[in-house]
């Protein structure tokens, strides 16, 4: 046989039996992981119905004994834990504790060092919950960690009631060099009024604009009425986005002597500022604001006129008189027929109050 066809039919052979072994792989380790997930997902539901029996009628004893029973099975409790520790509240969640501080402590404390981010991960979410504070060292060291477990580390943190977690939390924050804002935003919200001092701290600080952008929205998202000073520092700042959230966060305080603020930024040479301006001054109902409201009207940005719309609509008597004539002009047939569709709406809702 010629040694070229002889080559070509083992090369043929040989790529025949590679695919083949390929594709046996493959079955086989759907095959395994099918199993294993089965094998998980029924002992998730063994553990499971043996803590909600416990749950109902507490008691130590047995909790102890579950956790030890099921100690080898960590990944099952890990995520047990993680689930209920969410939903569960008050002396019920003791339960929860005494199963993790039983079985799961010692190895989740381990894995905080662990060389797989996935295992640091973990671990950090699952002591977030149960953390003693007196041991939070160890979850320091994660606030250099790889952005996701520095993440987890950060919420972990703010769950701890300890004087020192709100600076803890933005000591992370204003060193962080790629932050989640809205990741933040939702830790930072969770503290609440105890932010107050701290964001004070940080607006004096050489923070990116983006930092500065999240702690000036937060302020009024709270809202922090005691900050209202230190953001009208911003008000002139030569970042758009940052003049946005000023006049967004204005429109939280609701503080009356911000209107002439807003009134001057209503006419702002970036239309989102002015939008914004607009809406924060149709929420303080300021009849100073009647004049710049009518003028917005006529913007030739949508979002403008929708949110002097609104504005007029809180102005009582004398917003409606003013959506009348924007009504009947004929100058701009657009601002004519958002007023008009406004009075529509106002009348409906007198309707809908009298009936």
């Amino acid at each position: 046989m010629n040694p070229l066809v002889l080559f070509i039919r083992v090369s043929v052979y040989l790529l025949i039996l590679l695919v083949l072994l390929i594709l046996l792989f493959i079955i086989l380790k759907r095959t395994h992981s099918h199993f294993r997930d089965k094998r998980f997902r029924i002992r998730y539901q063994q553990v499971e119905a043996e803590l909600l029996n416990i749950i109902a009628k507490p008691d130590e004893e047995a909790t102890a004994g579950l956790a030890v029973k099921y100690a080898k099975y960590h990944d099952v409790l890990t995520l047990i834990l993680l689930n209920y520790s969410k939903i569960l509240s008050g002396p019920v969640r003791e339960q929860l504790r005494i199963i993790f501080t039983v079985a799961l402590e010692k190895r989740s404390m381990g894995d905080l060092a662990s060389r797989r981010a996935m295992r640091r991960l973990r671990a950090t979410r699952l002591l977030g919950f149960f953390i003693d504070p007196l041991k939070i060292d160890s979850m320091l060291k994660l606030l250099k960690d790889k952005p996701l477990v520095r993440l987890a580390a950060v919420q972990a943190l703010s769950q701890l009631s300890t004087p020192e977690t709100p600076d803890l939390v933005f000591q992370a924050f204003e060193s962080d060099p790629s932050p989640n804002i809205n990741s933040y935003m939702i830790i930072f919200l969770s503290l609440g009024g105890r932010v107050e001092l701290n964001i004070r701290s940080a607006l004096r600080k050489p923070l990116t604009e983006e930092k500065i952008s999240l702690l000036i929205e937060l302020a009024g998202a709270i809202p922090l009425r005691a900050l209202y000073r230190d953001i009208l520092a911003f008000v002139d700042h030569p970042s758009k986005e940052i003049r946005i959230k000023v006049v967004r966060a204005l429109g939280g305080l609701l503080i009356p002597e911000s209107a002439p603020v807003l009134i001057r930024l209503a006419s702002d040479e970036a239309w989102e500022v002015q939008a914004q301006a607009v809406k924060s001054l149709g929420k303080l109902k300021n009849p100073g604001a009647l004049e710049i409201l009518t003028k917005s009207f006529f913007s030739e940005n949508w979002y403008v006129r929708f949110n002097a719309r609104s504005g007029l609509m809180n102005l009582g008597e004398d917003g409606i008189k003013q959506l009348d004539a924007i009504s009947r002009q004929t100058d701009d047939s657009y601002a004519a027929a958002m007023a008009t569709m406004a009075l529509h709406d106002l009348t409906l809702s007198c309707e809908q109050t009298n009936t």
